[in-house]
Parts: C-alpha cells; structure tokens; sequence
C-alpha cells in the first residue's frame, strides 16, 4: 500500500538503495552486514527492470516511483508472509489457534513492524527467516516420521541461516532455536543423540547459507578492488584497498570469506558516530526514543509544525506497553505456581518466552556503538506471543472487557498510522 509514496529517500534507504543498486552494477561495495538482505533487495530491482540511475544522495532525494516501488516491494511481500508465518509458529508454540488468532492481530496492528516492511530496509527478512527456522523446527519436533522430521530440521536450518546472513543480531534467534532443543533434550536423557545430532545438522545448515551467501556476492561482484564506483557507510574509514585488499583477487573463498568478516566485525567495533535517534537497550520495552526517518520538504521539525507529514518508526503505543506489562507478569508466573496454573501456561512456554527475549535483548548491553529501536524486534515478536496469550485469558474470563481492549489497540494501531504511511498529521507523536 502506498509503496511509492514518498517517491523520495527515507531514512536507511539512504544506505540500502545505494547498496541495492551496487549489486545491479557489480559494483562492490560495503555494508557492514551480511550480504544476503541486500542482494535479495538488488533482485527484486533485477526483476522489475528497473535502471540503477537513482544516486540515493541523501534522505529527501527524489527519484522515480517507481524505482521506490520495485525496491520497497519485496519487504512488504515479506511482511505478510511474516504474518502468516507468525501464526503458524504461535498455533504451533502454544497449540491453540485463539492465541494464533490474537497474536496475528497483534502483528497486523503494529506499526513499528508495518512502517519497517514497507522501506528499503532489511530487518523484516530478518524477523521473517527467524520465525520460520523456529516454526520449522517446533514442526520437527512434533512431527513422527523420521525422514520427514530430517527434512523440517533442514529446512529449519537454511532458514536460521538465512537469517544470520541479514544480520549478525540473527545470533539471538539461532540461540533461542539452541534453547528450543535443549529444552527437548531435557524432557528425555533417553534421546540425547537424536537431539544432538539436530544441533549439528543446524549447525551445518547454517553455515552453509552464510556462506553461500558471501559466495554469490563475490560472484556477482568484481574481485577488483581499484575501481572508482565504490561505496559503504563508513566513508573514509574503509577505502577500496583496506576494504579488500591488494592480494583479495588471489584469495580462495575461505580466505575471502575470513577477510571480509574480519572487516565487518572491525566496521561494528568501530562504528562509533553518533545519532539523536539512537537509544539503548533498557529504553527499548517502553518505546521511550522513536525516530523520525523523513518529514515532508517544506518541513524542518515536528515540534513547531506537528501538522506535516511524517515518516516515524513508531509503535502502537498500547500493544508495546501491554506486552512490557505482560513481560513482567511472565517473571511473576516464573515464580508463583499459582500464576501458572491460574493462566494454564506451562513451564515449557514460560521458559522459552523469557529466555527467548533475554537472549535477543542482553548482547546490546555489551554493544557500545549507536543502537535503535528496530533492534528490539526480535524479542518484541515474543512479547507479542506473551500478550496474545494474556489476551486469551481475559477473553475466557471477562469477553466485554477482551473487546474493549481490542478496541482500544486498534485506536492505537490509527493513532500511529499517520506516521506509518506517511499522511498529514495533527499532533506530534515522536
């Protein structure tokens, strides 16, 4: 909806429509993330055939529609797969298609997630690649047919892999896939082999995607790394020759491959700038630092002017301080029997929530450079899990009070909407 409105750059876009448009060159350039999010953007641009002539100047910076569109395209086509995958996973994590229900309405209202599918921006493959690898692999579990069991564990794998391979933050995920069959485990000493042979072949699985990955980017683009047409972020600090160097062409792929993780792990250490946008971990379950990522021309602030349009990563204010809420009430439930038993959610659902979240939130608290509000995702889905859950209850339990809740995110889900699409709007909501 509205995927070439504004036919200007927002935000990252800013980064990632460049790093698009390399790729449709063969031009290197560098990101500072794994290849494939990139690439799969610069292949939505090869199949709509669109001319690699917008520069990406800056954010404001006019070009075609329907350049916007073509790149804008693929994160809202996976932004509703995510929604479907996010159903499956919760009816499978909880075995009950209300909470699935309630927790792809969540999903649907939320404008943080929804304003992040429909720019030139890669997190949603990210988050859509993570819940998959969990679904398939709670699908594995389930499932009692050996070969077909295999197969879910594979497929379970290239996901996960897919999903480090947007991301490093795609670590969180692959560990709460490690907590998923740990917890197995523990139900049965009796199948300590089976299960570790799932970890291995995760492991194998994932590898493999991430280095495929690095293998197709250096296939697509040119080894030579004296040329002109070279772009990445981090502007004087990675030249053509630092970025590679002048004996790349005659490394083997393993050489290559060492060469540039070992600059991306550099160009994460040293991302030192700064950002009035930026905010840390500990803000992040109460949305206290959103971000603006565009403001219509004739615009300067939102402060004086609330009445311009505006582009935000804004969530909707209610589902986001009801799944912190209901986060807190999780701990208590980790701790009172009579919690437990009161919400019918067991051990098992309690312990991969919270150490779900805990394990794609705490590595931010080593992490000094500038993070943002999107790296948050990850373990917000799992609140959103946790709140459908709650939701569930109080639909069993009080239905008039359920739909007023109902009611009131969706008044949360419009209130926000301005600043997701775009349009005019009337008071200041950063």
């Amino acid at each position: 909806m509205f995927l070439n409105y504004p036919s200007e750059v927002v935000f990252d876009e800013y980064h990632y429509g460049k790093f698009a448009s390399a790729y449709l060159t063969r031009d290197p350039s560098f990101s500072g993330h794994p290849p494939l999010g990139e690439m799969m953007l610069a292949g939505a641009g090869w199949i709509f055939n669109i001319e690699p002539n917008c520069t990406f100047e800056e954010v404001g910076h006019p070009c075609s529609p329907y350049i916007f569109f073509a790149l804008r395209f693929l994160p809202a086509l996976f932004g509703v797969l995510s929604l479907m995958v996010f159903y499956a996973f919760i009816k499978i994590l909880t075995k009950s298609k209300e909470i699935a229900l309630i927790g792809g309405f969540l999903f649907v209202c939320e404008n943080a997630i929804l304003v992040q599918s429909r720019l030139i921006l890669i997190d949603i493959f990210l988050i859509f690649f993570g819940i998959l690898g969990l679904f398939l692999l709670l699908k594995a579990m389930d499932e009692k047919r050996i070969k077909i069991k295999w197969l879910f564990i594979i497929l379970s794998g290239l996901s996960l892999g897919a999903c480090l391979s947007v991301k490093w933050t795609g670590l969180g995920i692959i560990a709460t896939a490690i907590l998923l069959v740990m917890m197995k485990l523990s139900e049965s000493k009796a199948r300590l082999r089976e299960w570790s042979k799932t970890g291995i072949v995760l492991g194998i699985c994932v590898i493999f995607v991430y280095c495929l990955s690095f293998w197709v980017q250096f296939h697509i683009t040119p080894n030579n790394n004296k040329v002109d047409n070279f772009w990445n972020q981090y502007g004087e600090r990675f030249s053509p020759i630092q970025f590679r160097g002048d004996d790349f062409e005659q490394l083997s792929f393993p050489g290559k491959l060492a060469r540039m993780n070992y600059i991306m792990f550099q160009s994460q250490e040293s991302g030192d700038f700064s950002h009035p946008s930026s905010s840390r971990f500990y803000e992040w379950p109460f949305m206290e630092t959103t971000i603006t990522y565009w403001l219509e021309p004739t615009a300067t602030t939102t402060a004086d002017k609330p009445n311009v349009a505006a582009i935000g990563l804004v969530g909707n204010y209610v589902i986001w301080i009801l799944s912190s809420i209901g986060m807190i009430m999780l701990v208590f439930s980790l701790l009172s029997k009579k919690i437990r038993d009161e919400f019918a959610i067991s051990p098992f659902l309690i312990f991969f929530i919270l150490f779900g979240y805990l394990f794609n939130l705490l590595p931010f608290i080593l992490i000094s450079r500038s993070t943002f509000l999107y790296h948050y995702f990850p373990s917000y889905v799992l609140t959103i899990v946790n709140l459908g859950i709650i939701l569930d209850w109080i639909r069993k339990h009080n239905k008039k009070l359920f739909w007023i809740m109902i009611l009131i995110i969706i008044g949360g889900f419009i209130a926000s909407a301005p600043t997701t699409y775009g349009f005019q709007r009337y008071f200041n909501i950063f």
